[in-house]
Formats: C-alpha cells, structure tokens, sequence
C-alpha cells in the first residue's frame, strides 16, 4: 500500500498546527501572562524599594541633623508648658533689667492655620506689665528674638507720664503643638 506523499506532508502539516493550537498556544498564553504578572511586581518591588530607600535616607539625614531637630523642638514644643515660660520670660526681663508687675496667661488656642487637627499649631499670648527704661525694654525684645523659642511681641503700649522707670505692657505670643 502505497500513501501519497503530497497528503501525508497536508496532514502531517495539519495534526502539527493543531498540536500547535491546542497545546502550545495555550501555555505561551500562560507563559506570556506569568511574564506580565512578573513585570508588575517587579515594578512594585521597585517602587516599595525606592519607598524605603527615601525613608532610610531621609531618616539618616534627619539623624546626622540631630542637633538642627532639637533646636526646632526647642522652638515649637510638643506642649504647651507654661511654668517653663513664665519663668524663662521673667528671668529674661531681670536679667535685661526690667522688674515685672504682672505677669498671666491672656488665652491659648488652635491657631488658624490649624483647623481643629490634632496635631496643629497652638498658640499661647501672654501679657505682662514689666516696669524700667527703654533701654532695658530694647535688650528684653533682642533677648526675645535670639532665644531658641519661637516669641512674638504682639502689642506693646506703655505710660510715658509717670517718669522713669516707665511702665510697659506687653501681649507676647509663642506658639506649640
């Protein structure tokens, strides 16, 4: 029995597309599809690695700074202790030689960039009544500005009729979280 040659190279060429077609393709699909799969992670791997990295960078920056970060938390504190500035602003007025009359805490609140978050930014005013020169008043204010805490002199009036020393009342304000 004699086959054709010009069939069986059809049919083999037939049963080889089909093998091809049902069970080549699908695992190259599998295969392709893992390929993606893998690529994706891999760029996700990458992202979260380069997440890290900018933190532990960022937390090395912040550790080789330690001294710039304690002088920003010497400015802004994390509380409000006002024992600490009631006295640090009463030694600073007799150390520049004012003597201090009155000294209270005028109100303490969220400031207006804070919103209500936990977190933000309170402000605290005090006012205080010291009496002395304007010279004295001039070094107290410098005293202020070059303290590693953050204070503001919001208001300052005084009564200029009863000679020196002068009375002079303050409204300063400083600000924690």
């Amino acid at each position: 029995m004699q086959i054709d040659r010009p069939i069986v190279i059809a049919l083999t060429l037939f049963i080889i597309l089909l093998l091809i077609f049902f069970l080549v393709l699908p695992e190259y699909n599998i295969f392709k599809q893992l390929q993606t799969e893998l690529g994706e992670k891999m760029a996700e791997f990458n992202a979260e690695f380069d997440y890290y990295a900018a933190i532990t960078k960022t937390y090395f920056d912040l550790q080789s700074r330690q001294d710039d970060v304690k002088k920003i938390d010497d400015a802004l504190p994390q509380n409000s202790d006002f024992g600490k500035n009631i006295y640090f602003l009463q030694e600073t007025a007799k150390g520049n030689g004012l003597t201090v009359k009155d000294l209270f805490l005028s109100k303490s609140s969220l400031s207006n960039s804070g919103n209500n978050i936990t977190g933000a930014v309170k402000d605290i005013v005090f006012s205080t009544d010291v009496s002395g020169d304007y010279a004295s008043l001039e070094n107290f204010i410098i005293s202020l500005e070059k303290s590693s805490r953050i204070f503001e002199i919001t208001n300052i009036s005084f009564d200029s009729s009863s000679g020196p020393p002068y009375s002079f009342s303050l409204q300063i304000k400083t600000h924690s979280y």
